[in-house]
């Protein structure tokens, strides 16, 4: 029988699967990632199982990340080895992006979406579908737009789409030429994980974030996915209350742990 521990772990490797760094050390079970410094997920220790073998871990971790130029930076979550967050935090690492694991059934999602979409349902609303093992162009440009990222980051999310697993989709909202909402889709056994999701910012409150986790709802059912899950900021009201509506419920939490000065430890 399943553990909640169990289902926080799992969920916790399956979510690492959709969001793959560029680069990945292992450290005994501990998994080091690094991207030229492009997200948390990409650029921390992703610490689930025991404890490395080598008491002096963290000394090797600093110096890793020290070498790469970044801070160093632990996923910490339910399902973390027992008193790392402490740990941590007893070394100076500051907390910080405290963030939810929201779960909810893809039938209940899809059947509260639709409800919702019937009484508010947007005009010439277009729905475009990609399966392909890379993003398009249009894609890639519309989602650096409404997220507001400089052109520089294009080649990590350009290869994060093409590291992504199969099946995977990339789906576009428009309504009346002009793309109103982005999100990806990713199913892994029974679930399915959506990340990259927004809707374009002058457009909110208008049934696209309802039409836009619909689409990724159903077509995730049609790849076998039963269960759903996303993560989002904690404090980001708007979409914690937009998912709820939908059936989501907060299952754990997660945060991360940063030490951003390493200078003076990795040469001591």
């Amino acid at each position: 029988m399943q553990t909640e521990h169990d289902l926080f772990e799992c969920l916790d490797r399956i979510a690492a699967n959709t969001w793959p760094a560029e680069s990945n050390t292992m450290l005994d079970q501990w998994l080091i990632r690094a991207s030229n410094g492009i997200t948390k997920r990409a650029n921390s220790v992703f610490a689930i199982g025991a404890y490395p073998h080598d008491d002096n871990w963290l000394s090797h971790v600093e110096q890793f990340y020290h070498s790469q130029g970044l801070p160093a930076i632990f996923h910490i979550s339910t399902a973390s080895p027992d008193q790392l967050d402490s740990l941590l935090r007893d070394q100076g690492y500051e907390l910080d992006t405290p963030c939810y694991m929201m779960t909810a059934d893809c039938q209940q999602v899809a059947a509260q979406a639709k409800e919702r979409l019937d009484k508010q349902y947007p005009s010439a609303l277009e729905l475009e579908l990609e399966t392909t093992r890379s993003v398009t162009k249009e894609w890639l440009d519309a989602f650096l737009l409404l997220e507001q990222y400089p052109e520089e980051r294009r080649s990590f999310y350009q290869g994060l789409s093409d590291r992504m697993p199969t099946p995977k989709a990339f789906i576009t909202l428009k309504n009346q030429g002009q793309i109103v909402a982005l999100g990806t889709a990713i199913v892994e056994g029974e679930w399915a994980g959506f990340v990259n999701v927004i809707v374009h910012e002058e457009h909110r409150g208008k049934g696209y974030g309802y039409a836009i986790l619909h689409a990724m709802t159903t077509w995730s059912i049609t790849q076998g996915a039963t269960r759903q899950y996303l993560q989002v900021i904690a404090n980001n009201v708007p979409a914690v209350t937009l998912y709820e509506k939908l059936g989501y419920q907060m299952t754990y939490g997660y945060h991360y742990r940063v030490k951003y000065d390493l200078a003076g430890l990795v040469s001591s």
